[in-house]
């Protein structure tokens, strides 16, 4: 990658880090937030499950934004926005004005989601690019995995309010770095290509890796969002035992992802993705099993958390990349709609799995990601076809 490409790139990715941190660093404080406010584990795992809607939901706004306003002007808003959301979060006096206060801190982080990837795809050479969508598709893999962990260590010297000091502090500082190196409008664009949502959703290609990509991290964000439940009521173990439990799935992703280009490369795209949605899929039929029959102990759970990271590391780069193939002139909306699908997943899953949670078996929770990944496996069986020539940028 050269050099002009990682100037770029980095401060991309720091801030998809940053949007993502906001829902991942919170996650080990949810069942303390209980005590402090006064309510139950489902308007807990709520505060998650909104933040998750309103990042789903801006998707669409910033889209629309990316050729209106352009990339530098959707930063400076999105990001000033998180800002404020996250100050206000950390003041919030009640469930009520944090769960709205969450809700808008997710709208806001979304403008990282929809402009990273596109100002990367229109401002590099295709190499440069494919490799850049390929960095912050992994960082939006590693931060459900390392924000918790990071989460955690802070809230020995710091409460839940604190994370948000913190993350509010971090937007501030990044925001300076990320304006130098996004443009004020997208470069390349023909506005003569068909762009509308419908136009990009016909794409069939594009719908069924989208979707299946979208499935995959929706169980991820499921399972990490629903742990530290799980761990505090079926394994009756502390915020601790939550932390081990990423490290482990943060160190199989990051030696996975350090293969996962050979692997690509060696097998082709279509068979990467595949080989990690089938082992996925595996793991979480093994998972239910085990929980069915009362046999799950924790070293199981982690033997099952770092396998699905794995799997994640060797599928998502290049699903996520195959998936963006698109002209210049789509970027913006198959963009929002890819993360759309993502985060919708992973909302819809975390509040199903949410009413079962206060119980001590495993087994809702891993019904539904063997839902879930059996579905992504079915919409890459067979691998969707080549685009047409015309679709490329």
């Amino acid at each position: 990658m050269t050099r002009p490409a990682v100037r770029t790139i980095l401060p991309l990715a720091l801030i998809t880090g940053t949007s993502m941190l906001a829902m991942d660093l919170f996650l080990p404080a949810v069942p303390t937030l209980q005590a402090a406010l006064a309510i139950g584990v489902p308007q807990a795992q709520a505060t998650v499950a909104v933040f998750l809607a309103g990042l789903a939901a801006s998707q669409l706004v910033w889209g629309e934004a990316l050729n209106r306003l352009g990339p530098r002007r959707c930063v400076l808003i999105g990001m000033g926005l998180l800002v404020f959301a996250s100050l206000g979060c950390a003041l919030a006096p009640d469930i009520g004005w944090l769960l709205g206060l969450r809700t808008l801190q997710g709208v806001a982080a979304g403008v990282a989601t929809v402009v990273a990837p596109s100002v990367v795809r229109a401002t590099l050479a295709d190499e440069d690019a494919v490799r850049g969508i390929a960095s912050i598709a992994m960082i939006e893999a590693i931060v459900p995995a390392a924000g918790p962990v990071l989460g955690t260590l802070l809230l020995r010297w710091t409460d839940w309010r604190g994370l948000f000091w913190g993350l509010a502090a971090l937007a501030l500082l990044l925001l300076p770095l990320v304006l130098r190196v996004t443009p004020a409008r997208l470069p390349g664009l023909d506005l003569r290509v068909p762009a509308r949502y419908r136009d990009i959703l016909g794409n069939g290609r594009f719908t069924r890796l989208a979707l299946s990509h979208a499935l995959c991290i929706g169980a991820l964000l499921s399972f990490v969002a629903s742990a530290p439940q799980l761990l505090l009521h079926g394994f009756a173990l502390p915020p601790a035992a939550f932390a081990g439990l990423q490290v482990l799935g943060v160190a199989s992703f990051m030696a996975m992802a350090s293969q996962s280009g050979r692997i690509s490369q060696r097998l082709g795209a279509p068979a990467a993705v595949r080989l990690g949605a089938l082992v996925q899929a595996g793991l979480c039929a093994a998972l239910l099993l085990a929980a069915l029959l009362e046999s799950l102990p924790f070293a199981a759970l982690a033997l099952f958390w770092s396998g699905f990271c794995g799997a994640l590391a060797v599928r998502g780069p290049p699903a996520f990349s195959e998936a963006l193939r698109v002209p210049p002139a789509q970027l913006g909306r198959a963009s929002a709609m890819l993360v759309l699908l993502l985060l919708a997943c992973g909302a819809l899953g975390t509040q199903a799995i949410a009413p079962f949670l206060g119980g001590r078996s495993a087994a809702p929770l891993a019904a539904g990601l063997l839902a879930m990944t059996l579905l992504s496996l079915a919409l890459v069986t067979p691998y969707p076809g080549e685009p047409a020539a015309r679709a490329f940028p």
